[in-house]
């Protein structure tokens, strides 16, 4: 765990503060965002029992730390319920073979990032971000692992915007993605959308 990385604040429903993409980039910038992901665990009341619900509640920049850093997350208390999770050494890859999921999901009025995780001893482990609803589809369809998504900042947009002039605009296609995402885990390291929170294979 990381005691450096500064607390985020609990008043914003969800943090998606970036910084600027860079004047200059080298080929990893262009493909990839390194970036912090925050978990929120809350027990809830259903009926007589208390469960966990967990959501997405911000993606931050970690662009001036780089790349291929491990996994680690740092536990962040809010409250008697509640618990805030925040992920470091991740990152958003982009593949041009996924333009046009990319450009139906900029097309959107409310673009998204979707978070892959896996439930490990009752915790969410983020392993997968992804830009492509298909991508993300294609995980929720499996079963095995619990997708959530964030709302997309507007320098992400940006920089996938850039991404889709480099390499040309797609055409849309229909059908979901031939494929799960280039990053996919072996589950056996140990090392999973709809909206800010989710259910198992789905949450978007």
């Amino acid at each position: 765990m990381s005691p450096s990385l500064p607390p985020l604040p609990h008043s914003t429903p969800e943090d998606t503060s970036l910084d600027p993409v860079p004047a200059r980039q080298s080929e990893a910038d262009i493909r990839h965002w390194p970036l912090r992901i925050q978990l929120r665990k809350k027990r809830i009341q259903r009926g007589m029992w208390e469960a966990d619900s967990w959501s997405v509640t911000g993606c931050i920049s970690d662009r001036d730390e780089g790349e291929n850093k491990a996994l680690s997350v740092v536990e962040q208390p809010v409250d008697e319920t509640c618990t805030d999770y925040l992920w470091d050494g991740l990152s958003l890859e982009l593949f041009r073979d996924e333009r046009p999921a990319y450009r139906f999901n900029l097309s959107a009025a409310d673009p998204r990032l979707f978070v892959i995780c896996t439930e490990e001893d009752g915790m969410m482990r983020p392993y997968v971000l992804t830009a492509s609803q298909d991508v993300a589809s294609s995980y929720m369809d499996g079963g095995e692992e619990d997708v959530y998504s964030v709302a997309m900042p507007e320098a992400i947009q940006c920089w996938i915007e850039g991404f889709i002039g480099r390499h040309g605009e797609p055409e849309l296609e229909s059908g979901k993605s031939k494929r799960r995402h280039h990053g996919k885990r072996d589950r056996s390291d140990q090392s999973p959308i709809p909206s800010a929170s989710g259910t198992r294979g789905g949450h978007v």
